[in-house]
């Protein structure tokens, strides 16, 4: 049974710029992503979609499969469902499953991957498994529209943590989806309804709650807690 692993590594970063292939340890901070990749087993086959030349030639160096990404897939406006589609056309050929590897997380968990693909292979009633964390502090009831002059008024509704109604949002870790339905939606063979999110990947989809803390790179404070973390663990 092979898995299509697609690490993705975009240039153009509107938040930090370049923000895959800036340091962390000496390492660029895709370079985790793609180790996290070839390290899941025999049977995951690793592929970096990129219009990165540093990345491409990292790939080059260490003889690791790589796709040169369309520059319609590189936009701003570009979706994710783009680049794995073509990922999929050009080397994803056999295997059920197909894995979401953003290359701008460093930190990384192998078993979520693992508890993801034993839950699709469990639950064949489900199409896809998203790993999600809870919303603590940074709850839309505390939220205010950004204002840098004022700040605006909003209506107080729990002042306590605890009473807060429970949020969870995708960490950007861990999105396995089942590949054939996926490119059934995605080229117009099977419907569904893209008015809710993540509705390409299947209309039963597992969330899977995480409690790992994971760095999405994307401002230089990222990458001093990243930095830091990884230290850590060493």
């Amino acid at each position: 049974m092979k898995i299509l692993s697609v690490v993705c590594a975009r240039a153009g970063s509107k938040g930090l710029i370049n923000k895959c292939v800036a340091r962390v340890n000496n390492k660029m901070v895709v370079e985790y992503a793609i180790d996290y990749s070839l390290s899941l087993g025999s049977n995951i086959e690793t592929v970096v979609s990129t219009n990165i030349e540093e990345v491409i030639e990292y790939c080059r160096k260490k003889d690791i499969a790589y796709i040169e990404r369309d520059l319609r897939f590189c936009t701003d406006d570009s979706k994710i469902d783009d680049t794995l589609a073509d990922a999929i056309e050009k080397k994803g050929h056999g295997g059920e499953y197909c894995s979401l590897v953003y290359g701008n997380i460093p930190i990384r968990y192998p078993n979520l991957f693992h508890d993801a693909l034993n839950y699709l292979q469990r639950n064949k009633g489900y199409d896809a498994v998203i790993s999600m964390q809870n919303v603590e502090k940074y709850h839309p009831e505390w939220m205010f529209d950004y204002n840098e002059n004022i700040l605006p008024l909003e209506k107080e509704s729990h002042y306590r943590r605890q009473f807060l109604p429970q949020k969870m949002i995708h960490d950007g870790h861990t999105l396995l989806f089942r590949k054939e339905e996926f490119c059934s939606r995605y080229n117009g063979r099977l419907a569904y309804n893209k008015e809710y999110m993540y509705s390409i990947f299947g209309s039963n989809i597992k969330p899977l709650v995480n409690n790992e803390i994971i760095v999405d790179i994307d401002a230089r404070k990222d990458l001093i807690l990243a930095e830091a973390l990884i230290q850590n663990s060493k």
